[in-house]
């Protein structure tokens, strides 16, 4: 019965452990947002875009009502000479302008989805995600990653206490011992791990819950309901349907759309006759050419 305790003990151990790492990486990413409770925040059209995920967007439509940008049909955006000459500048945006400019290059033109994500994913953004993790509004991406680092030993966890459950149950079998320590002993244990494994993952989010009810201040308030305002809280979304940067996004979207039904037939055929070549001609053909 020795070695049933001793695999309940070492298995309850390391359960216990891994939830106290899962629970202490939770909470480090969740500290700043506690502390940052109750507090009051007035935030720019920038930091609101950030939050609500259309920093891209909004840096788009500015570009475009000041004359910097054109937007096509065909799904593509081109910025102006004047944007071009300023790229290296501090630009629109915090400088997000000028991220835009560096990565349409020489030619200028560039699809319109790719940029959003050039702009979305650049160290301008990034920096401006971290400040906003300082306040509580944002969760931090390097705490976010550590959460998931701790949440995704988990499945290990789960398959060590179910092996050591069936090991225990085998024992006591084997030994002609009584086999109801295990059988009673483990599920518990197989229970408190998955429930660990369920609830350790980080939602994945842009914004905090208290960055989240900021954001849904804003939406409701008259202040950010016209113009870049409301594109700050709702990106494009906010403009007619009939505008150019809409239509853009649209025609981009259909483009790789478009793409990847073409690319999808091409790659099941590749797929089919390599594996007819491979079945009948391995010991023919492609013996013959090595």
């Amino acid at each position: 019965m020795w070695v049933v305790l001793v695999l309940l003990l070492g298995t309850g151990a390391g359960v216990a452990a891994a939830a106290w790492r899962c629970r202490a990486a939770l909470r480090e990413l969740h500290r700043v947002e506690r502390l940052a409770t109750g507090r009051e925040f007035d935030l720019g059209r920038i930091e609101l875009a950030c939050l609500a995920g259309v920093l891209a967007e909004l840096t788009l439509v500015e570009m475009y009502e000041d004359g910097r940008l054109v937007a096509s049909r065909s799904g593509d955006v081109t910025v102006t000479e004047a944007a071009a000459a300023a790229g290296d500048g501090p630009g629109a945006g915090d400088g997000f302008e000028a991220v835009a400019v560096r990565w349409l290059g020489p030619t200028r033109t560039g699809d319109v989805g790719e940029l959003r994500r050039a702009v979305d994913w650049s160290p301008e953004a990034k920096a401006l995600r971290k400040r906003l993790a300082a306040q509580g509004l944002a969760d931090d991406e390097e705490l976010v990653e550590r959460a998931r680092e701790a949440g995704g030993r988990m499945p290990a966890v789960l398959v060590a206490v179910a092996a050591a459950g069936v090991a225990a149950l085998v024992w006591t079998l084997v030994q002609h011992e009584n086999w109801l320590v295990p059988l009673t002993a483990f599920p518990p244990l197989f229970a408190a791990a998955l429930w660990i494994n369920h609830t350790s993952w980080p939602l994945t989010r842009s914004a905090t819950g208290l960055g989240a009810r900021v954001l849904a201040a804003a939406l409701a308030s008259e202040r950010w309901k016209h113009g870049r305002a409301a594109v700050a809280v709702r990106g494009l979304a906010a403009l007619p349907e009939d505008h150019d940067l809409r239509i853009c996004q649209a025609a981009a979207r259909a483009r790789v759309a478009a793409r990847f039904q073409a690319a999808a037939p091409t790659r099941s055929h590749d797929h089919d006759g390599g594996v007819g070549a491979c079945g009948g001609g391995c010991g023919g053909g492609c013996g013959g050419g090595l």
